[in-house]
């Protein structure tokens, strides 16, 4: 036999192997696959430890794929495996790894470890909620596990627990919860939230301050309690309240978040009768980080302000501002174009609260199948490249699924509030309209009033003009000095 016909013949057992492996039990593995070559896994850990990660991502999948179970150190390449690609920037792939450790749970000694970074995870990137969340913690038991890991677990299974209706159980998770762990106030927030839903709002406010007041409370979930807060003070005509509850939120970061909770607090202000605090939150949503978001009620309340003071140019304007930026995807809406062809409700469902947690997953699975093209070289041998472009590619098809599922609904109620907002912009027009009509008919023009503005000069604040620019730190804090050109009639707000 020739020496290429030798090549040949190895290489098809080789292959033979591998697809008997595939296919046989993995309660009774061959001698083969039990004793994979132990080098293997000593080479990984040395190029582990020296940084060389793409190496030993290789030497560790090697040790994987052609091990099984029963291989002595299987759990321990897996979780390297993950922490070598987490080193490489691939988390959704690290992520599968620590989950497949915690899952099995077959090596104790390592299940702290895979559950805290996907704990760390869970915080700090976007991640797949149904494989970490429901799939591997929710009805599962851990035994013994750090102070910090354990308030982690029985938070989630507590969350679940009372989003599937079982409040008896939820309580005995949440109660476990150490008081001085954030996710004692994470669980006071699920709480709250379940109060209000339950129609019991003295409560769910009496909670959502204990986690607003929590110095365990992470940022993030003092906000939302804050925010929660103010919303429920607003749905109850509480506008002062509620536009001091809006006033405690944080500024994070220059998101749609953001410029919602701008003009929301906006709202608040005009519910109040402050105007210029109103139309300087306004004026705050055309910096450019802003300008980009879908908030067509801005529209609507700068012209009910305007009308309000009777500045009627200024209002029609923003009814055509309003039928210029927006008319083409009510026109769409009006041809029943289906929704994910028109780009302003695509791109106002990725801002939607779940939405837009499963568009951050598709956008960092998307951006990680990319980084693999980085590392072939190391890894063609072993095809480890293959391997995670199909692991990728079967997320990035769930995740897409659950995007199309969770679009059709949420484009249906981005449309109505858009064709609703249009009805009132519609409704603003004719009566500015008849506003002017009416005022002029009687010809009371010269008894238009004027206001000035007055600066204090000898109080401690500084006091600057509008000169174009943003400033981020400033956002929230502008006053719009608008005067009223109504007339001694009356007929004033």
């Amino acid at each position: 036999m020739g020496r290429s016909a030798k090549i040949q013949l190895c290489a098809y057992v080789v292959l033979a192997s591998v697809l008997l492996a595939a296919h046989t039990n993995a309660d009774e593995p061959t001698a083969a696959q039990a004793e994979v070559d132990p080098a293997i896994f000593d080479g990984a850990v040395k190029d582990y430890y020296a940084g060389r990660y793409a190496e030993s991502a290789a030497g560790f999948w090697g040790y994987v794929r052609f091990g099984t179970p029963a291989a002595e150190k299987y759990e321990w390449a897996q979780f390297l495996l993950g922490e070598s690609l987490a080193h490489l920037g691939l988390w959704h792939a690290a992520t599968h790894y620590y989950y497949q450790v915690a899952k099995t749970r077959s090596r104790p000694e390592i299940l702290p470890d895979a559950l805290s970074r996907l704990e760390a995870i869970t915080r700090f990137r976007p991640f797949d909620e149904s494989m970490v969340y429901d799939d591997l913690l929710y009805d599962s038991e851990f035994g013994s596990l750090p102070p910090q890991l354990a308030d982690w677990v029985q938070y989630v299974q507590g969350l679940y627990d009372y989003r599937n209706g079982y409040l008896d159980w939820a309580e005995r998770h949440f109660n476990a919860i150490r008081p001085v762990s954030s996710y004692a106030a994470r669980a006071q927030y699920v709480r709250a939230v379940h109060a209000i839903k339950s129609s019991r709002d003295d409560t769910g406010i009496k909670l959502l301050e204990q986690v607003a007041s929590n110095p365990a409370a992470e940022p993030k979930i003092r906000n939302e309690a804050l925010l929660a807060r103010a919303r429920l003070h607003f749905d109850r005509g509480q506008y002062q309240e509620a536009l001091a509850a809006y006033d405690q939120v944080k500024q994070i970061d220059l998101s749609f978040e953001q410029a919602q909770l701008m003009l929301e607090k906006a709202w608040a202000a005009f519910k109040s009768k402050d105007y210029r605090k109103a139309m300087g939150l306004l004026h705050a949503l055309y910096a450019p980080a802003y300008s980009k978001y879908m908030l067509p009620d801005a529209y609507l309340l700068r012209g009910l302000i305007f009308k309000d003071l009777c500045h009627f140019i200024a209002a029609k304007g923003i009814v055509r501002s309003f039928r210029f930026a927006l008319e083409p995807t009510i026109a769409s809406l009006h041809r029943r174009t289906p929704m994910d062809k028109i780009p302003v409700l695509v791109e106002g469902a990725r801002e939607q609260g779940a939405m837009g947690a499963i568009a951050k997953v598709i956008d960092a699975l998307q951006n990680e199948r990319k980084l693999i093209q980085s590392f072939v070289g190391p890894w063609e041998d072993v095809e480890l490249d293959k391997h995670l472009k199909r692991l990728y590619d079967l997320e990035l098809r769930e995740q897409q699924r659950q995007w199309d599922i969770g679009f059709t609904r949420t484009s249906d109620t981005l449309a109505l509030a858009l064709l609703d907002t249009e009805e009132q912009i519609n409704l603003l027009d004719y009566e500015v309209g008849l506003d002017i009509f009416r005022r002029f008919k009687h010809g009371q023009a010269s008894q238009l009033r004027e206001e000035t503005l007055t600066v204090p000069y000898d109080s401690s604040s500084v006091y600057y003009e509008f000169d174009t620019e943003f400033w981020n730190d400033e956002l929230h804090s502008y006053s719009y000095f608008i005067n009223s050109r109504c007339f001694e009639t009356g007929e004033e707000p």
